[in-house]
Parts: structure tokens; C-alpha cells; sequence
């Protein structure tokens, strides 16, 4: 089965979806449908593949708004299982097809969330509290009531359960508050596992956004130098003075090979 990817968008962003659906098509897949959830409608031709849906008119400016569509938009949809990205998460290397088919296999009604990134296992965060073997693919299961330093909800990709997503989304939140107070402990031995993948992850993405750190410049750390010139294209095309810069840091990187943290 193929599930739907469900990226929530910025009206001060969107601008990103024309470099992100290209980067999608040409290293995940073109067959895989892709949501991007926010409020204006972008001025550029989407790919047959890629959507846009407009949760309102317009959003409340302040962050902790940020919550209160995405629930209303993921109450009103069927998705049983979902991927679920951000923006600024540009898939800079082929996916890893077969890992993600495995992942999918792995999802049922105990499991919340297969988080696909390498910083589970390299962080602080790797507390397993069993590990499986499945299609050659070592998924570890995290402990149910970890330490706070453990995110058992982050906003990395991963592919949800929607039942947990819509437990752990709490209404006037931003996405800091989801990843901050929904690890205090109150999603824990809530009867959901959280899963992740060992010495072998995808996608390979790099932090291209940091708000006002960055302003309007696009971090192109790792990124191929095609990938490169096709994004200054479109960065043209939509006459948005985009500014591509490198940001060299370990952990903007994530999941590609020489960019491993103690690697």
C-alpha cells in the first residue's frame, strides 16, 4: 500500500513546496501523493502528484495556532497510517524504497510511530527496549515511559498512526510545544510504541529553513550540484529572492553517509 505524505506549510514558506516537489519526485516517488497543508494558495504550477490544501483563509499569526488546523484537517480525513514531514526537510538522496516498505509492514493499531531518522540511534535518545529483525531491517521499540530527553513525538520523518497523532496534537500548540510538552511524560504507557530503525535509515535530508535565524536564505548543505542548479531555476522562476547558502553543521544533515554524527 502506499500512504499519503502530509506536510504542513507556512504562508511565509510556501514558497519551499516548488523546491521540495521536485527533490520528492526525483529521489522518493512521483506515484506517492503529497499534501501540503496551509492557507494561500501558492502562485506556481504544482506536479500531478503534489497538492495543496488550504486549512483557512488565513492563520492566526501566533505560533502556538499552528495546532488547531492540522487537528481539524487530520480529524476529517480516513488515513489510517500517513508519512508526515516539514517543509524545510529536503530529500537530498535516493529513498531507501525497501526500508520504507518494511517500515509500513511494521505499522498496526499498537504501534504510533516509526521515526526514520539516524538521530534516535546516534543522539541521546536510544533507549530500546527490544529490537526485531524484520525483511533484514532492525527496527528497535522504545521504552513506553522513557526520560524526558527521549522524544517519543517529534516532528522528524516518520510514518504515524493517526489515532496517536491526533492523542499527542493538542489544540493552541506550535510545533516546539509538540515536541517539548508532548514528551513530559503525558503521552507515556499510553499503549502506543514508538519504533525506530537501526544502522540504516532514509530519507537523507537536509535543514534548509531556521525562521528568523536564516531569514529568506535556503541551506543547500550536502546537496548534489544538479539539485543545486535546478532549485536556483526555480527560485528564479517564482522571482523570490531566495538566498542558497551551506550551513556546516553536524546535525543538518540527516541520514546520509559522512554527514553521521561519531562517524
Amino acid at each position: 500500500m502506499k500512504l499519503n505524505m502530509y506536510i504542513p506549510v507556512r504562508d511565509e514558506t510556501n514558497y519551499m513546496i516548488n523546491l521540495y516537489q521536485y527533490l520528492f519526485n526525483k529521489y522518493w516517488d512521483d506515484n506517492i501523493q503529497v499534501y501540503f497543508l496551509g492557507y494561500s494558495t501558492p502562485q506556481f504550477k504544482l506536479e500531478k502528484n503534489i497538492h495543496f490544501i488550504s486549512l483557512a483563509e488565513k492563520r492566526d499569526p501566533s505560533p502556538n495556532s499552528w495546532s488547531n488546523g492540522i487537528i481539524d484537517y487530520f480529524e476529517s480525513i480516513e488515513d489510517e497510517y500517513f508519512h508526515f514531514s516539514l517543509e524545510d526537510l529536503l530529500i537530498i538522496r535516493p529513498v531507501d524504497l525497501e526500508l520504507i516498505e518494511r517500515a509500513k509492514e511494521m505499522m498496526g493499531p499498537s504501534v504510533g510511530r516509526i521515526d526514520l531518522w539516524n538521530s534516535v540511534q546516534f543522539g541521546h535518545r536510544y533507549l530500546p527496549q527490544s529490537v526485531e529483525t524484520h525483511g533484514g531491517i532492525v527496527f528497535a521499540k522504545e521504552d513506553q515511559n522513557p526520560p524526558p530527553r527521549v522524544y517519543r513525538i517529534s516532528c522528524s520523518n516518520s510514518i504515524w498512526n493517526r489515532k496517536w497523532f491526533l492523542k499527542t496534537l493538542e489544540r493552541d500548540w506550535s510545533a516546539h510545544c509538540w515536541e517539548t510538552k508532548g514528551n513530559d511524560g503525558r503521552n507515556n504507557n499510553d499503549g502506543y510504541d514508538v519504533l525506530t530503525t537501526i544502522d540504516r535509515w532514509t530519507p537523507s535530508v537536509v535543514h534548509a529553513l531556521s525562521g528568523k535565524t536564516w531569514g529568506n536564505r535556503v541551506n543547500i548543505d550536502g546537496m548534489l550540484p544538479d539539485d543545486r542548479d535546478e532549485l536556483s531555476r526555480r527560485a528564479e522562476s517564482m522571482a523570490i529572492p531566495i538566498h542558497f547558502f551551506e550551513f556546516k553543521r553536524f546535525n543538518q544533515v540527516i541520514n546520509l553517509r559522512g554527514y553521521q554524527p561519531r562517524e
